[in-house]
C-alpha cells in the first residue's frame, strides 16, 4: 500500500475527495474543494502570496506550478479571480490542476512530506471515461515534479483506477432482496444511474458485461439555467442552496431571493421566481425521465436498479415512480450513505452530502480492495 490512498470525484458542483495515509488500521478521511481551475500568470501568484493577510487552509488558498503554467484552484480561483465554473469544457482539463492541488493539500495537512508514494482512484463521466489512459499518462507525469504553495513536490503515481460514475455504486453498493441471497453479477441485470448538478449517466449491465454506457447534459444545471431564463438578476451560488433547502419554496427563501427594492415590485417578483422555480422544475422532471425511459432497453429484464448523485435525491418521488414500472429491486444506495455517514460525522448528513459522496466511497473501498466497514447498531435506550 502506497503513503496515500485517494479516491477522487471531480464534481462539478464540488470536488470529493476521499483519502487515508494509513497502512495498517484504515482511517478514511474527506477533503472538500471547490471545482474552480485557472490559468494565470505568475505574478498574480506572487502578489497574491504577498499580500495576502492571515492563514487560509490549504484547501481555500490552493495554487499549483506545473512546468511554469499557473493555476489557481478551488476557492482561490473563484475569490481572488472572479472565475466562472465552465460545464462546457471537459472535466478531463481541469482533473489535472485539481488533482495537484488535492494531493499537495493532504500532504501539507497530513505532514507527508515532499516525496511519497501515491494510489489514485477517478470517477469519470461515460462520455470522457475513454480517455482515461490518456489521463493516468499525464498524471503520472504530473505528479513526478509540481509546485504547490510553493513547495515542490515528487510523488510516485504507484497505482490508478478509472471508473465510469457510477462505478462506486456498483462496486461496494449492492445489496441483495429481503430473504434472499445476493446474486453474482454475471447473474443479473443492473441500471445505474448517476444524476449530478452537471449531467446524467447510466450503465446497463447484462450478466456481467457493460452493454449500454451514456452520458447526457441532463443534470441539475439545466434546471438552474431555465430559472435564470425566467426570472432576473439570479445567480447560481445564491439559487442552488435556496432550491436545495426542499422542492416547495418557502416565502422566506423568496425573500431572500427577491432583489427589487421597491416593495409594490418586490411581491411580483416572488411570485415570478416562485412560477419559473416550479415550472422548471416539472419542465426538468419530465426531459430527465424521458431520457431515462428512452434508454433501458424495454426487452431487457432488470433485477436491480442503483441510484446516486445529489439530483437524484432531490427528485426521489419522480424517479420511484417512473421506475417502480420496471419491476426491478430499487437500491437507493442508503448502504454507503449510511457508511458515509458513520465515517465523517452528522456534518455530512446536514449538509446533504451523503448522496454526492456515497459513488466515491464505494470507489475508495475498491481501490482499496476491502470491504466496506460494518454498520454500527444503534442501541435504544429500551433495548440498553
Amino acid at each position: 500500500m502506497s503513503d496515500l490512498t485517494m479516491a477522487l470525484d471531480f464534481g462539478s458542483s464540488l470536488g470529493r475527495a476521499i483519502y487515508t495515509t494509513s497502512s495498517s488500521y484504515v482511517k478514511p478521511e474527506l477533503l472538500l474543494l471547490d471545482p474552480h481551475v485557472v490559468e494565470v500568470p505568475n505574478i498574480s501568484i506572487a502578489n497574491y502570496e504577498k499580500y495576502k493577510v492571515g492563514n487560509p487552509s490549504p484547501q481555500d488558498s490552493s495554487w499549483v506550478n506545473l512546468n511554469d503554467t499557473y493555476f489557481a484552484v478551488g476557492f482561490l480561483a473563484k475569490r481572488q479571480f472572479s472565475t466562472i465554473h465552465c460545464l462546457n469544457s471537459l472535466k478531463i482539463d481541469s482533473a489535472i490542476p485539481l488533482t495537484l492541488a488535492m494531493v499537495g493539500a493532504v500532504a501539507e495537512i497530513k505532514g507527508l512530506g515532499t516525496t511519497f508514494s501515491l494510489d489514485l482512484g477517478v470517477l469519470l463521466p461515460w462520455s470522457e471515461f475513454k480517455d482515461k489512459d490518456k489521463l493516468k499518462s499525464v498524471l503520472d507525469s504530473a505528479l513526478q515534479s509540481f509546485e504547490y504553495r510553493g513547495q515542490q513536490y515528487h510523488v510516485t503515481l504507484q497505482a490508478f483506477d478509472a471508473l465510469p460514475e457510477g462505478g462506486g455504486l456498483f462496486a461496494r453498493g449492492r445489496v441483495a432482496s429481503k430473504g434472499k441471497p445476493m446474486k453474482r453479477v454475471t447473474e443479473t441485470n443492473l441500471v445505474v444511474l448517476m444524476i449530478g448538478y452537471r449531467n446524467a449517466s447510466i450503465l446497463v449491465v447484462e450478466r456481467g458485461e457493460l452493454t449500454i454506457g451514456l452520458t447526457s447534459e441532463f443534470g441539475f444545471s439545466q434546471m438552474i439555467t431555465k430559472i435564470k431564463t425566467f426570472t432576473s438578476g439570479q445567480s447560481e451560488d445564491v439559487l442552488i442552496p435556496a432550491i436545495c433547502t426542499g422542492k416547495s419554496i418557502s416565502d422566506r427563501t423568496l425573500e431572500r431571493l427577491a432583489r427589487s427594492q421597491r416593495a409594490e415590485l418586490r411581491e411580483a417578483e416572488k411570485k415570478e421566481i416562485k412560477d419559473a422555480i416550479e415550472d422548471s422544475q416539472q419542465e426538468y422532471v419530465a426531459t430527465l425521465t424521458n431520457w431515462i425511459s428512452q434508454q433501458i432497453p424495454p426487452h431487457l429484464e432488470i433485477d436491480e436498479i442503483l441510484l446516486g448523485g445529489g439530483t437524484a435525491k432531490y427528485f426521489k418521488r419522480n424517479l420511484t415512480t417512473l421506475l417502480k414500472s420496471y419491476g426491478a429491486q430499487i437500491n437507493w444506495s442508503q448502504s454507503l450513505e449510511k457508511r458515509v455517514v458513520q465515517t465523517f460525522g452528522n456534518e455530512v448528513s446536514k449538509n446533504y452530502l451523503a448522496s454526492r459522496l456515497a459513488d466515491v466511497y464505494g470507489l475508495f473501498y475498491r481501490l482499496l480492495k476491502k470491504p466496506l466497514p460494518r454498520l454500527k447498531e444503534v442501541v435504544t435506550r429500551e433495548s440498553a
